[in-house]
């Protein structure tokens, strides 16, 4: 009777633990949500470069390697417009986040060939970024994230190819491009929630026939004309307080993508192609007017996931 007991006691018990553990994995799964996390690209300005590569060795969030991360080289310079390519897209514990780290190999790409990150010039030539005696490089980027359990998260990582990238004035080393320094680079990224963005788009009337026209969006009251058409920093980067830039396409079209819910004003450059070397010079801001009428172009309200559509003339060079 004792042996009966003693094995029905031992039953019961390794049901209760049986019971536990299940409880405790359907509460780890319940506490998880989703995140997506996808890159994309503000275009370079200079006609030399055909195409730009970047590898993403490692995707962080505050500070730990997600799980599931596999290496990828990406032709960044293919998302524009708004096109994107996912980097990570996996489950992540619910709670609130502050950054999220991408780890650059400088040294090879995602097949083990060199360099990581490089140009491809239009004669089919790579030029190695890397401006660093590091084999890889961390950009953190800090902005606040929540994933909520049992939902999906969907973040965009803007990669500004104009900011980030810059004739490399040594003209001793082979690679003629090069990143810019390793403060400027993560300036030259930012980090959206996709759901709490919108776009700006349309097209520009260009009579005055400027070959090469570039359209820059900034926060409301952050463009300085004296300081913006100026280099700064130590890579002497142009327009370096833009949110993003896109150009102007030969139909007259641009779009200007991922930006957060708020209030903009958009801003108007020349550049004409230097002789001989196929660089795009930046030659002067110019006077544009929305051909909406009551819309202004230091005033353009964005909302999150809707367009804004914001037709222009170009009056004059200022």
């Amino acid at each position: 009777m004792k042996t009966n007991i003693t094995i029905l006691t031992m039953v019961s018990l390794f049901l209760v633990v049986l019971m536990t553990d299940c409880s405790k994995d359907d509460s780890n799964q319940s506490d998880q949500g989703k995140l997506t996390v996808k890159i994309t690209d503000a275009p370079s300005d200079d006609a030399n470069i055909q195409a730009t590569f970047v590898t993403v060795a490692d995707v962080k969030v505050e500070g730990q390697s997600v799980e599931g991360f596999s290496k990828q080289t990406i032709k960044v310079s293919d998302l524009q417009a708004g096109k994107t390519q996912i980097l990570f897209d996996g489950d992540l514990q619910a709670e609130t986040y502050d950054n999220i780290s991408l780890v650059l190999d400088y040294e090879s790409d995602a097949s083990g060939n060199s360099p990581g990150c490089y140009v491809l010039d239009n004669e089919d030539a790579k030029h190695d970024l890397n401006s660093s005696t590091s084999t890889t490089g961390e950009i953190k980027l800090d902005k606040s994230f929540m994933v909520d359990a049992n939902g999906s998260t969907d973040l965009v990582v803007d990669f500004d190819l104009r900011k980030s990238i810059v004739h490399n004035e040594n003209t001793s080393e082979t690679s003629k491009f090069k990143f810019v320094t390793e403060a400027e680079l993560k300036n030259s990224l930012r980090l959206e929630s996709a759901e709490k963005c919108g776009d700006i788009k349309g097209k520009a009337t260009n009579s005055f026939n400027q070959s090469e026209l570039i359209v820059f969006a900034y926060h409301k009251g952050d463009y300085n004309a004296s300081t913006e058409t100026q280099g700064q920093g130590n890579s002497n980067v142009l327009f370096a307080k833009a949110v993003t830039s896109a150009k102007v396409k030969a139909d007259g079209s641009y779009q200007l993508s991922f930006l957060e819910e708020g209030d903009y004003e958009i801003h108007v450059a020349s550049y004409d192609e230097e002789s001989g070397t196929g660089k795009l010079i930046f030659k002067g801001m110019l006077n544009a007017e929305s051909s909406i009428s009551g819309l202004l172009m230091n005033n353009i309200s964005v909302q999150a996931k809707a367009n804004v559509a914001l037709n222009f003339n170009i009056l004059a060079l200022l």
